[in-house]
């Protein structure tokens, strides 16, 4: 079943302003991405998500992740997800091209700071056992990227912590280890 909502209903739910909400639905519509639901009755207009709409939304469940690991990774990438859109930022998994010689997991922007921040999954076999080198040689691999966050369950995020107190000082301010509990986020 499609999702559906009108202007008014979008700008309560995410505090946006009804005509910036208003604007952004027809920018959308214009490039096929959401579409207009006319009611029979006289009342509010509902705009619905199209199918190429729904491509560019970050998934909502867990198995939405695959492409970037595991159960365990794909559990940290939805915290990852519902921290920085909760911030009001953009997030969404980053392309996950063979050819490209560095590839990250996710990707968010800052919309207030500018900041582009690339995001990496890391599960604690990773981290703890497997590819120790791989996590600090990331810490390091930034460009583009303004930023980097690394988010992990605990004890490979103590470990995380600990590569990153290797780094120059001016290395270090690009680098965020986040660590979620298996409940949810720290």
């Amino acid at each position: 079943m499609a999702c559906m909502s009108t202007i008014k209903g979008l700008g309560e739910r995410t505090g946006i302003d009804r005509s910036m909400v208003s604007r952004l639905l027809h920018m959308l519509k214009e490039k096929g991405w959401v579409k207009i639901l006319r009611p029979n009755a006289p009342g509010p207009v509902h705009w619905v998500l199209t199918e190429e709409g729904r491509k560019i939304l970050p998934p909502l469940t867990a198995s939405g992740y695959e492409s970037i690991g595991g159960e365990e990774a794909q559990g940290l990438a939805l915290s990852a997800r519902e921290r920085y859109i909760s911030k009001g930022w953009y997030f969404a998994i980053a392309r996950q091209d063979g050819e490209m010689k560095r590839k990250v997991d996710c990707v968010a922007y800052d919309y207030e700071a500018g900041i582009a921040v690339a995001i990496e999954i890391e599960s604690s076999a990773h981290v703890l056992r497997d590819h120790v080198e791989q996590v600090r040689r990331h810490m390091l691999e930034i460009s583009p990227f303004d930023e980097i966050h690394f988010w992990a369950h605990k004890a490979a995020a103590d470990k995380i912590g600990e590569l990153r107190s290797e780094l120059r000082s001016e290395d270090q301010i690009k680098v965020k280890v986040f660590a979620v509990e298996d409940d949810g986020f720290l």
